[in-house]
């Protein structure tokens, strides 16, 4: 599950994928290189409130394909807060500027197509060309 997540008042968003099967989420951040790395406090309620979520609305329960327990992501921890892990070596934007949407959109559609993230090589004025043409 993707989610964009705005770092409160930073005015600055990233990219959370909830990986249910490994019980993690990561982080793509456009900024990662720029700032050291710590947990924002958006990032850190999700991480514990998820479990809850789950566990409540009988999400684990109801997909009888998947036994949630036999999974090692799961043995121990099903009320524990979800592992946060931020992605490196990815592409970042270039100081001082505001394009982090294009780059989590970008991040999107790399991770959904079932691409690795590159390194560089996001141009942020073709980005915007092209989500404008797309929308």
């Amino acid at each position: 599950m993707y989610i964009p997540i705005n770092y409160g008042d930073e005015f600055h968003w990233v990219l959370a994928v909830f990986v249910l099967k490994e019980r993690c989420i990561r982080v793509y951040d456009s900024m990662s290189q720029k700032r050291c790395f710590r947990t924002s406090f958006e990032i850190q309620k999700l991480a514990k409130i998820l479990p809850t979520y789950l566990d409540m609305s009988g999400f684990l329960v109801q997909k009888v394909r998947i036994n949630w327990s036999m999974i090692e992501a799961y043995w121990d921890k099903m009320a524990n807060p979800f592992d946060v892990q931020y992605m490196e070596g990815i592409a970042q934007q270039t100081i001082g500027s505001l394009d982090c949407g294009p780059f989590v959109a970008a991040y999107a559609e790399y991770l959904n197509d079932g691409l690795q993230v590159p390194y560089d090589g996001l141009d942020t004025g073709l980005l915007r060309k092209r989500y404008a043409i797309l929308l």
